[in-house]
C-alpha cells in the first residue's frame, strides 16, 4: 500500500470516528428535544379537554343556581297563592329551562317537607328530556322515592344539619352514580341550596348531567396510534372510561396520585408498564387522562432522526470523496516527476556515456528546484548547441503553464461556489424550520393564555347574569298575577302600587347587572380580538391596561393579591394592541404563578404604572413576590427555561415577552429582581409605529 492510500485510510478512520461521536451526541440531544416537545403537546391537549369539560359543568351550575333563586322566590310569594298555583308555575319554569339546555338530562326543585304545602310532605317537580320533548313529572314526590333521603339530596343538606344554619358552600357536586329513578343512566348531579328570608334552608335545586356522551368523547380521543384515554372521579378513584374495562368501574390510580393533580392543569404522573401517564382534574372532581405507549413517542423521534441521518451520511461520503481528490492532486506532481525523470535519462552504448534531455515540468511546487537544477546541468553540457532551443522551449512552457493555472483556478472557483451555495441553501432551510417551530410555540402559548382568560370570564359574568335571570323571572310571575287580578276586576290600587314598586326594583336590578356583564364582555372582547388578530390600530393605553387586568381578574379575585394600574395622563398609541395584551397577560400570569406563595400570610401587590416620556411610553410592572436568584434571572429569557417544569410550565412565556417588545414594538426591556425583594420589569417603546413597519 503506497503512502497516498495509507493517508486516505487514516483520514477515513478518523472521519468515521468523529462522525460517530458527533452523531451519537446529536441523536441524544435531538431525541430529548423531540420527546419533550411531543409530551408538551399531549399535556396541552389534555388541559384543553378538561377546560371544555369544566365549561359544560359551569353551565350546569348556572342553571342550578337560577332554579334555586326561582324556588326561593316562589317560596317567598306562596302565601299569596295556593299550592296548586305554585305547582303549575314551577312545572312551567322547569320545562322552559330545559327546553333550551340539551346537554342536561334534566333537573328539579325539591323543597323540605311541608315547606310549600302544610298538607304535603313531598313537593318536588322534576323535568327531563324525552327524545325531542321535555316532560315534567311529580311521580318522584312520594314516599316510595322519598327524595330527602336520597344520597344526592343528603350531599347538599345532611339529615343532621340544623336547618337554621347556612352551609359552607352554595353548590355541591355528587360523584357519578347510576340513576335508580327510571333512566338507569350514569349521571352526576349538581345541587344548589335554597334559603328563605331568614336564611333558613328550605330545599335544593338540581341539574342532572348524563355522562354517556362525555364517556364516548373520551373513548374517541386518539392523540397517538396507541393512545388509551381514561376518565375517573377523584372521590372514588374509579374508572368511568378505562383502558381495560370500559363498562365497569375499576380502581387503578392511587389516592396519592390524585391528590398531586391540580385543577385545570395537565400533569405527567409516574410512568407505568412502559406507558406515559398524563392526567388533569376538573373543578367537579372528574379526572381525565391518557396513557401513551413509549413506542408511540419513540417512533416519532426515530422518524425525525432518520431524516438527519440521511443528510449526515451524505455529508460523510462527500467528505471522503473530497479527501480522495485532494490526495490525488497532492501526489500527482510526484508521480509526474518520477515518470519524466525516467524518460529523459538514457544510456548511449556507442559513446559509453549517458545522454540527457531537459526535463519538461510546468507546475510550481516543492519539486521545481530539483527540476531546475537538472535542467541547468543539461544546459551546461549542451549549452552551445541547445541554447536557442532551450530558450524557445522555456517560453512555450511558461505560456502553457499560465494557461493551465488559469483553467485550474476557474475550475476551483466554480467548485467552491457550488459548495457555498449548497451550504447556504441548507442553512436557510434550517433557519426557516426554526422560525416555523418558534411561531408554532408562540401561537400555542397565546392560545393557552387566551383559553385561561375565556374560562375566567365565563365564571366572572355568572353572578350578574344569574341575578338578572332571577329578577326577570320574579317580575314575570308578578306580572301574571297582576294581569289575572286586572282581568277579573279585582285589582286594587294598593296592589297595583306594590306591583309598580316591585317592577321598578326588578328592572333596575336587571339593568345594572346586564350593564355590568356587558362591560366585562366588551373589555374581554377587545383584548381577545387584539390577541388573535394582531391588527394595527390606535388605542388609549390606560383604559386598555385596565381592560387586560379586568379580563384576568378571575385568576386572582379569590387570592390575597391586589392589582393596581396607574396612568396619570391619557396616552394614545398607534400600534399593535395585541402585542401589549400578550405581554401583560404573560407578566400577570407569571407573577400569579411564580411570585406568590398561597401559604404566605402577607398580601400580594402587583403595580402597573405607565408614563409618557417625549415620544416614548414607559411602563413599569412590579410585584412584591418572592423574587428570583441570580441563576434564574440570568436564564429568564432562555427558551424552555422554567422553574416549574413538572407543574405545567412551558418555559417560553418570558421569551415571548422579550420577542414582542424587541420585534413587534421595537422597544427595550429591563428586569431586576432579588430573593424576597419582588421583581420589576421596565418596558419602553415608541408611541407611533410606521404603517409599513413589521
Amino acid at each position: 500500500m503506497n503512502i497516498k492510500n495509507r493517508i486516505l485510510l487514516c483520514v477515513i478512520i478518523l472521519q468515521i470516528a468523529g462522525f460517530t461521536a458527533l452523531l451519537l451526541h446529536y441523536n441524544s440531544r435531538a431525541s430529548n428535544s423531540v420527546l419533550e416537545f411531543n409530551r408538551q403537546q399531549i399535556m396541552t391537549a389534555v388541559t384543553a379537554s378538561v377546560h371544555h369539560l369544566d365549561a359544560t359543568a359551569a353551565q350546569m351550575e348556572r342553571t342550578a343556581l337560577g332554579l334555586a333563586r326561582s324556588g326561593e322566590h316562589h317560596h317567598q310569594q306562596h302565601h299569596r297563592s295556593n299550592p296548586a298555583e305554585v305547582r303549575t308555575a314551577l312545572q312551567k319554569l322547569l320545562v322552559r329551562t330545559f327546553q333550551s339546555f340539551n346537554q342536561a338530562l334534566g333537573g328539579g326543585i325539591w323543597f323540605e317537607p311541608y315547606t310549600i304545602d302544610p298538607d304535603a310532605r313531598y313537593f318536588g317537580p322534576y323535568a327531563y328530556h324525552n327524545g325531542q320533548d321535555v316532560m315534567a313529572t311529580w311521580d318522584l314526590s312520594d314516599e316510595r322515592y322519598d327524595y330527602p333521603s336520597q344520597p344526592w339530596y343528603r350531599l347538599a343538606i345532611p339529615a343532621d344539619w340544623p336547618r337554621d344554619q347556612q352551609r359552607n358552600a352554595d353548590l355541591f357536586w355528587s360523584p357519578p352514580y347510576f340513576d335508580s329513578a327510571g333512566t338507569e343512566a350514569l349521571i352526576m348531579t349538581v345541587d344548589a341550596l335554597m334559603y328563605d328570608n331568614q336564611q333558613k334552608l328550605i330545599g335544593i335545586a338540581t341539574v342532572d348531567w348524563a355522562m354517556e356522551e362525555l364517556r364516548q368523547q373520551i373513548r374517541e380521543l386518539h392523540l397517538t396510534p396507541g393512545t388509551r384515554p381514561f376518565l375517573l372521579h377523584q372521590s372514588s378513584a374509579q374508572y368511568l372510561v378505562g383502558p381495560q374495562h370500559d363498562s365497569a368501574l375499576h380502581t387503578v390510580v392511587s389516592n396519592q396520585q390524585l391528590l398531586a393533580l391540580k385543577a385545570n392543569d395537565a400533569t405527567e404522573l409516574q410512568e407505568q408498564n412502559g406507558e406515559y401517564l398524563f392526567a388533569a382534574r376538573s373543578q367537579t372532581g372528574l379526572v381525565m387522562g391518557v396513557r401513551i405507549p413509549h413506542a408511540d413517542l419513540a417512533l416519532a423521534v426515530q422518524e425525525r432522526l432518520a431524516d438527519g441521518m440521511t443528510i449526515n451520511i451524505g455529508i460523510a461520503v462527500l467528505f471522503v470523496s473530497i479527501m480522495a481528490l485532494v490526495l490525488e492532486v497532492l501526489f500527482r506532481p510526484f508521480e509526474q516527476i518520477l515518470q519524466r525523470l525516467q524518460s529523459t535519462v538514457a544510456y548511449n552504448r556507442e559513446a559509453s556515456q549517458p545522454s540527457f534531455r531537459p526535463l519538461q515540468y510546468d507546475a510550481e511546487n516543492e519539486f521545481t528546484p530539483i527540476v531546475n537544477a537538472f535542467n541547468t546541468l543539461v544546459g551546461q553540457v549542451d549549452q552551445f548547441t541547445r541554447r536557442l532551443s532551450d530558450s524557445n522551449s522555456k517560453l512555450q512552457a511558461e505560456q502553457q503553464r499560465a494557461e493551465e493555472l488559469n483553467a485550474t483556478l476557474e475550475s476551483k472557483v466554480e467548485e467552491r461556489t457550488r459548495e457555498l451555495e449548497q451550504k447556504n441553501a441548507e442553512a436557510n432551510e434550517s433557519l426557516r424550520k426554526l422560525k416555523l417551530t418558534q411561531q408554532q410555540l408562540v401561537n400555542l402559548e397565546k392560545h393557552a393564555a387566551l383559553g385561561e382568560v375565556v374560562a375566567g370570564l365565563a365564571h366572572e359574568i355568572n353572578t350578574p347574569l344569574g341575578i338578572s335571570v332571577t329578577a326577570v323571572s320574579a317580575l314575570e310571575d308578578q306580572l301574571q298575577e297582576v294581569a289575572q287580578l286586572f282581568r277579573s276586576n279585582q285589582l286594587h290600587k294598593a296592589e297595583f302600587d306594590d306591583f309598580i314598586q316591585f317592577a321598578e326594583e326588578g328592572v333596575q336590578i336587571t339593568a345594572d347587572n346586564l350593564r355590568r356583564a356587558a362591560d366585562l364582555i366588551a373589555r374581554f372582547k377587545q383584548v381577545a380580538v387584539d390577541q388573535s388578530s394582531e391588527q394595527r390600530r390606535e388605542f388609549e393605553l390606560g383604559d386598555y391596561l385596565q381592560s387586560i387586568v379586568v379580563s384576568l381578574r378571575p385568576n386572582y379575585k379569590y387570592r390575597p393579591i391586589d392589582v393596581r394600574v396607574e396612568c396619570p395622563q391619557r396616552i394614545f398609541i398607534s400600534g399593535y394592541p395585541g402585542a401589549v395584551a400578550q405581554i401583560f397577560t404573560n407578566l400577570m400570569m407569571n407573577s400569579l404563578t411564580h411570585a406568590f406563595d398561597d401559604s404566605s400570610s402577607e398580601r400580594g401587590q402587583i403595580h402597573i404604572e405607565a408614563q409618557q416620556r417625549d415620544q416614548l411610553v414607559e411602563i413599569t410592572f412590579s410585584d412584591n413576590g418572592k423574587g428570583m436568584d441570580e441563576h434564574t434571572l440570568s436564564h429568564l429569557f432562555d427558551p424552555f427555561f422554567t422553574t416549574k417544569r413538572n407543574q405545567g410550565g412551558s418555559g417560553i412565556g418570558a421569551y415571548i415577552i422579550q420577542d414582542l417588545v424587541s420585534h413587534q414594538l421595537h422597544g427595550s426591556l429591563e428586569v431586576s429582581s432579588a430573593p424576597g425583594q419582588g421583581t420589576r420589569f421596565v418596558i419602553r417603546f415608541p408611541l407611533t409605529r410606521p404603517a409599513g413597519d413589521q
